[in-house]
């Protein structure tokens, strides 16, 4: 029965296609659906987790019954990962990047589905994670499947797999802006990507049906804070150094708990989640806070509900080290909600902390807990960009930018002396999977072909014949030549097209007769990356290098061999200087 029903729904497709050429309008259908799914997956999770941690008993301290339930939710969702779906394995976004880096945004359906139910079963039974990361990982799956059975190009699917991840973003948060970014921060790994158009589209459309679904609009309260004296910007900063020092110490525990597990616990990783699922029910006899994502503990932290700051130095400390005990685990759920409920609590501290102090300056702590949550998030997912748009977006207040960007900027700072990776990477890099950097994608982009480019360019005047310069061509390595007449480029001539009609007795006739008069040309101040697209896209094997101020002016000219040489060369410097600041330090160690 099933294997008809997907025979038909695929000679469905088949005839949608067949209708349908036009890829271009086919892939903005195939977006807009992608947007809309991504929404109703997303809700589904949510609405799913919820009614099933109320059922279990998870929503509040563990109780025998908790135990029990929630421990065979668990059980059945570590199976699965452990067993089954190793691409279930934690918040999906890291596997999200490798299908987007190795396989071409290829994501198979079977992984997808068993993603929704290893995640609802483990969000289900309270452990210390949220749902957003897992929601991204089945959006984009859904984006993946819809891609491959539309039978779309490698570069459409990807761009698909993008697609739902902005929807997953914009639909958990009620975020359209802040999923935009996110995606092309984090998941695409380029703010200047081609696919902004369809990210877009995909966030506004998933945010709208997530809003029709569930009626809801900003996730937390809209909030009025204000910066009432210039003198709570140095509290503000207190913020960021905490968050800087703070957020890489999390995730060096979370690495620490996860080469544990690979190494000690390689045969007995179930056995490791139902350990760190024991401990959480056991940890929420202290604080039930420590359950869940924490979406109404940070509500309650950010309207000032929560003054105590020993209950939120407990708070903060259990979230801590939870979320890292579970996230290193390997269960199914995400970073994004536990994350910023740190950096919330830390912000009260602080913020509480100033008002026993100085009453007279400090306003509402809820403003530091804000704060808090740009701070601490951008130490843990290094999006800077995203992590001011996001607090912004969830609250809708703006008077607080300020103090935020402040924090946030100290904060990044400060944690990128002890790496520039966000966690998703260190645990790919720890995994042995090295995904592009943001260094690898901008290396060609930041070398202009003028450093590159041969300015001593053998060229052909447009007057000679065919038998003047064949002698010549016949025994160069060079294999096309630009054209000048008069000393300006009017064309291109190969030597293959020489040789050619010298062999057919047209050695008479001149080179201007015989060139290519429509030149594909680049500029000096373009970027390596520009040159080999043009030169992949129309297939030839140099670019005659022109001037800006005049596209007749021949200045140089570009081969793939210019290109990989300039940016050997840049390689080499780059670990020159490396090597020289590591001697440096060694000298200065040695003397000290």
């Amino acid at each position: 029965m099933i294997k008809t029903i997907t025979k038909t729904f695929h000679k469905t497709i088949d005839k949608i296609i067949a209708k349908d050429a036009n890829e271009e309008k086919l892939y903005l259908f195939i977006t807009m659906t992608t947007g809309i799914l991504a929404a109703v997956v997303t809700t589904l999770i949510h609405h799913v987790v919820f009614y099933l941690r109320e059922l279990l008993g998870t929503d509040q301290t563990f109780t025998q019954k908790s135990f029990l339930l929630g421990g065979i939710a668990i059980f059945i969702s570590g199976w699965l990962t452990t067993r089954k779906f190793p691409f279930t394995v934690g918040s999906g976004v890291p596997q999200v990047k490798i299908a987007l880096a190795v396989y071409n945004g290829r994501i198979k359906l079977g992984s997808t589905i068993a993603k929704f139910f290893t995640t609802v079963l483990s969000l289900g039974s309270g452990v210390s994670l949220g749902r957003e990361g897992p929601s991204v990982a089945v959006s984009a799956g859904i984006g993946s499947y819809l891609g491959e059975i539309f039978h779309l190009s490698k570069k459409r699917v990807k761009a698909l797999v993008a697609v739902g991840s902005a929807g997953a973003i914009a639909a958990g948060f009620h975020i359209p802006i802040t999923a935009v970014v996110f995606t092309l921060e984090e998941v695409v790994g380029n703010l200047n990507a081609k696919v902004l158009g369809s990210i877009v589209i995909s966030s506004v459309i998933a945010s709208i049906t997530a809003q029709f679904l569930t009626g809801g609009d900003a996730l937390f309260s809209q909030l009025y804070y204000k910066l009432n004296d210039k003198r709570e910007l140095i509290f503000y900063s207190f913020i960021g150094i905490s968050s800087g020092l703070l957020g890489p110490l999390w995730m060096n525990s979370v690495l620490a708990l996860r080469k544990f597990n690979r190494t000690k616990m390689q045969n007995h990783r179930l056995s490791f989640i139902m350990i760190a699922f024991c401990i959480v029910g056991l940890l929420s006899q202290i604080h039930p806070g420590v359950l869940g994502s924490g979406a109404g503990t940070i509500e309650n932290t950010l309207l000032s509900l929560i003054l105590d700051p020993k209950l939120l130095i407990t708070l903060f400390v259990l979230k801590f080290f939870s979320t890292s005990l579970c996230y290193s685990t390997g269960m199914s759920g995400g970073l994004f909600m536990p994350t910023l409920l740190m950096g919330a609590t830390l912000g009260s501290i602080i913020g509480s902390l100033a008002g026993i102090l100085f009453p007279e300056i400090t306003s509402n702590t809820g403003a530091y807990a804000l704060v808090g949550m740009g701070a601490f998030f951008v130490t843990v997912i290094r999006t800077p960009f995203t992590s001011i748009m996001l607090v912004f977006e969830l609250t809708r207040d703006y008077h607080i930018m300020l103090p935020l960007m402040i924090a946030t900027a100290i904060a990044y700072r400060i944690s990128s002396h002890y790496g520039n990776q966000s966690i998703y990477e260190r645990i790919s890099e720890q995994d042995g999977i090295h995904l592009p950097t943001e260094e690898d994608n901008e290396a060609l982009e930041t070398l202009p072909v003028s450093d590159a480019m041969v300015t001593d360019v053998k060229t052909l005047s447009a007057n000679i014949t065919i038998n003047e310069c064949v002698e010549e061509v016949r025994g160069s390595n060079i294999t096309g030549y630009p054209v000048l007449k008069s000393g300006r480029l009017i064309g291109v001539v190969s030597k293959a097209e020489i040789l050619t009609n010298f062999t057919k007795n047209n050695g008479d006739k001149k080179i201007e007769s015989i060139c290519e008069m429509k030149v594909i040309k680049i500029y000096p101040d373009q970027s390596l990356h520009v040159a080999f697209h043009r030169l992949k896209r129309f297939q030839i094997s140099r670019l005659p290098v022109v001037s800006r101020l005049d596209d007749k002016k021949l200045v140089g000219i570009i081969t793939a061999k210019e290109i990989v040489e300039s940016f050997g060369f840049q390689i080499r410097q780059d670990n020159k200087s490396s090597e020289i600041i590591e001697k440096k330090d060694e000298d200065v160690i040695s003397n000290s």
